[in-house]
């Protein structure tokens, strides 16, 4: 599976490579018409231009300056001509012809022009024999216009001029053309070739043939306006020629200019643009790879992100580097991870927490159950008793001790409120709107409140309570609670120790927590590992029996264990060497002034 990397590289290159194609196909294609185009409208311009000069019988000099300043720079030749071919403004043929050199042997040297020829310079070489049949054109006899030239077997004829276009041209340069042109014969060397300029050459031949052309139309025929592209046959080069009559006169404009540029600017374009082509394509292949790894490194990192997002693997997380899309997009992904986190975080909380409550509410539930059933078996025995006496005093079966018995029945009654105000009492520490009201005491101070009302239960069994207060012992919770827990361990302990035993009390502070403990221990008595574990439970004795000895409702020490819990207190009892010891802690409270 190719990643984002990969298409991004490729994107780029698919995307550079047609750019630069489509470019190429569209240059190759319309570059030339749209440049061919703009020659026209060029030259189209230029001959306005003359022809609104000419009308204004601007000067001759300044016609010739504009003329030529417009061929060299649309390299073109520019000539305006009469009726009879005449050139009346711009270029002159007989000028700047090119040449090549014959020397005889009685070295004397002649110029042969081809200016009105069509002669193939590749067929002549220099130091090569040659004979030539022409006509001498100058006074110095050295200017030859060939009609046949023979190289070893070889033969070049070049095509006649016409006698008109030939007179009109002699006509024109006295100076330099005989009045009759002579025939003559040479034969020599070619000791030069003229330096070639095939543009400008294949111009003048361009524009040699298209007035040979106009001096063979019918007499009173107009020379057509037009403009149109011409093939040198030579040179193969293509020439742009415009032919315009100049209104309101006689004179016609003739120009030609060479689309040589063209041709050689596209080649050159074409073979450029292949190596610019490989050299870019390189360049862009690093900058792509460059390129698509910058972008792609930051979405593959967010895809990694997203795959342990996915496993609810939140630990790692977007560095974020820049404020861009990719930027807003990584602190999204942050977003997602923590707020994805907290939730699952939240809801396996309260997964957990429900299923706390679940087990909690099963608990309770049995607990509800067991406690139904123990109220239902201590309430039973109470109401058997008070059914058989009630009973017995109404048949008549208790006439001489009735009041004996008012007085089990009236025990076993305060027996039944004592527990169900416990129950009630037991209800009310579980219920969740219940709430301690915290103060600050002495713990010693609650204690012997407690010891003054029980130590009457203490002295009956011959119990020696023993403790000593050092100091003062400051706690905070419920005073009222922590009196009640006070009072059913001391009772407690009372019950179940043996008589003439101690009952030994302390109330030692704890650096390390900075709470008090309260201990409370009867001696001479053990609890089993199994009770120790039960012995919290509602309605759990540890004397099975339930005698009246013992009494309680077995609540006692479950009415503890709640409040102890609403206070976080850290409880117990365990066996000791001497017996058994009960035990609670407070937070300590600074009392210092």
């Amino acid at each position: 599976m190719r990643g984002i990397a990969y298409k991004l590289f490729l994107l780029h290159v698919v995307l550079f490579a047609a750019i630069f194609i489509i470019q190429i196909v569209f240059q190759s294609i319309y570059f030339e018409p749209y440049y061919v185009h703009t020659k026209k409208q060029n030259m189209k311009e230029i001959a306005r231009t003359i022809e609104s000069k000419i009308k204004n019988h601007e000067q001759t000099d300044v016609i010739n300056k504009y003329i030529t300043q417009m061929s060299e720079n649309n390299n073109a030749i520019i000539s305006v001509m009469d009726s009879g071919l005449q050139p009346s403004y711009g270029s002159r043929l007989n000028n700047n012809y090119s040449q090549f050199v014959v020397r005889t042997k009685d070295n004397r040297e002649y110029k042969i022009i081809d200016d009105f020829y069509t002669i193939s310079y590749k067929e002549i070489n220099e130091e090569e024999n040659i004979s030539i049949d022409g006509l001498l054109l100058d006074d110095k006899e050295s200017l030859v216009l060939p009609n046949k030239i023979r190289l070893g077997t070889r033969i070049l004829e070049p095509s006649q001029i016409s006698s008109i276009f030939f007179e009109g041209i002699a006509g024109s340069d006295h100076d330099m053309m005989n009045e009759q042109p002579k025939p003559i014969v040479i034969e020599g060397k070619v000791v030069s070739k003229p330096a070639e300029n095939k543009s400008f050459t294949a111009q003048k031949n361009v524009l040699i043939k298209e007035m040979i052309s106009m001096t063979n139309r019918n007499e009173g025929q107009p020379i057509p306006d037009q403009i149109h592209t011409v093939r040198d046959t030579q040179t193969d080069i293509n020439n742009l020629v415009l032919a315009e009559n100049m209104e309101g006169t006689d004179l016609v404009l003739l120009a030609v200019t060479s689309l040589q540029s063209v041709d050689e600017v596209i080649g050159n374009l074409n073979q450029y643009y292949i190596i610019l082509f490989v050299f870019t394509l390189m360049i862009v292949i690093m900058i792509a790879i460059i390129f698509s790894k910058t972008l792609s490194k930051p979405l593959v990192k967010m895809s990694v992100i997203a795959n342990q997002i996915a496993n609810q693997n939140f630990s790692e997380k977007y560095i974020v580097k820049s404020k861009d899309e990719l930027g807003q997009m990584g602190e999204a992904l942050n977003k997602i991870s923590t707020n994805l986190e907290q939730k699952i975080t939240e809801l396996v909380h309260a997964n957990e927490q429900l299923a706390q409550d679940y087990e909690m509410q099963m608990k309770l539930q049995d607990k509800e159950k067991e406690f139904v059933a123990n109220v239902s078996h201590e309430l039973k025995t109470p109401l058997t008793i008070i059914n058989g006496y009630i009973k017995g005093i109404k048949n008549g079966v208790y006439e001489q001790n009735a009041l004996k018995y008012y007085d089990v029945i009236l025990d076993e009654v305060d027996r039944m409120t004592e527990m169900i105000q416990e129950m009630l009492d037991i209800s009310r520490l579980e219920s969740p709107t219940y709430q301690l009201t915290e103060s600050t005491f002495d713990l010693w101070h609650i204690f012997l409140k407690v010891y003054d009302k029980c130590k009457a239960m203490a002295d009956e069994k011959g119990l020696n309570v023993r403790f000593e207060i050092d100091e003062e012992a400051y706690v905070r919770g419920d005073i009222k609670r922590i009196e009640q827990v006070i009072t059913n361990l001391f009772v407690n302990a009372v019950k179940y120790t043996p008589k003439h035993s101690p009952i030994n009390i302390n109330i030692i502070y704890d650096d390390s927590t900075e709470k008090y403990m309260f201990k409370i221990e009867n001696e001479n008595t053990r609890i089993s590992h199994e009770e120790i574990d039960r012995i919290w439970d509602p309605f759990y004795r540890i004397e099975k029996s339930r005698s009246k000895e013992f009494g309680g409702t077995g609540l006692g020490l479950a009415i503890v264990r709640q409040i102890l819990d609403l206070h976080y207190s850290n409880y117990g009892v365990h066996n000791t060497e001497n017996g058994v010891v009960f035990y609670f802690d407070l937070y300590a409270v600074d009392m210092e002034f």
